[in-house]
C-alpha cells in the first residue's frame, strides 16, 4: 500500500491521483472542509475534524482531541476499501503532524514499516499515531 501525505493547500492544488485510492481528509472543524476534486479513481472519502494536540488544555477542550472513535473510523474505512485501492491519501491543515501520524500508523499496520514518517520532515502527533495503531492491532487480533 502506498501512502501520500499532504497539507491542505498541497492536497487541494494537486491533480487527482490516477490510481485507485481513498482520501482521509482531516481538518480542525467540521465546518471547514477541504475541496476534494471529483475523480473516478477515488473509492471513498473520510472526513474527520479534531485538534492537533496531544492533551487537553485551557485552549483545547478534551472533546476536541483525537479519540479512539476517530481511530476506529479510520481503520474501518481503510479495511472496507483496502482490496480495491493502491494508495491512501491523507491530508491535514499543515501536513506535518496529524496526517503523517495517521499514515505512519496505517503503514506500520498494513506494510510493517513506518520509517518514512519519522526522523525527517514530519512530526507525527503521538496521540493520533498511538490510537490508530492500537485500534489496528486490536482489530487484527480479533477472530
Amino acid at each position: 500500500m502506498q501512502f501520500y501525505v499532504y497539507s491542505r493547500y498541497g492536497f487541494e492544488a494537486t491533480r487527482p491521483h490516477e490510481v485507485p485510492h481513498v482520501v482521509i481528509s482531516i481538518t480542525s472543524s467540521l465546518d471547514d472542509q477541504a475541496r476534494i476534486r471529483a475523480n473516478e479513481q477515488c473509492r471513498g472519502v473520510l472526513r474527520l475534524a479534531f485538534a492537533d494536540a496531544e492533551v487537553a488544555s485551557e485552549i483545547i477542550p478534551e472533546d476536541a482531541l483525537f479519540t479512539p472513535e476517530h481511530a476506529r473510523r479510520i481503520w474501518d474505512f481503510v479495511v472496507a476499501h483496502r482490496d480495491e485501492i493502491e494508495r491512501i491519501i491523507v491530508h491535514c491543515d499543515a501536513g506535518m503532524s496529524r496526517s503523517p501520524a495517521v499514515a505512519a500508523a496505517l503503514a506500520r499496520a498494513l506494510n510493517g514499516d513506518d520509517a518514512e514518517f519519522f526522523g525527517g520532515r514530519y512530526v507525527p502527533n503521538p496521540r493520533v499515531y498511538r490510537l490508530v495503531l492500537e485500534c489496528a492491532t486490536a482489530q487484527a487480533s480479533r477472530p
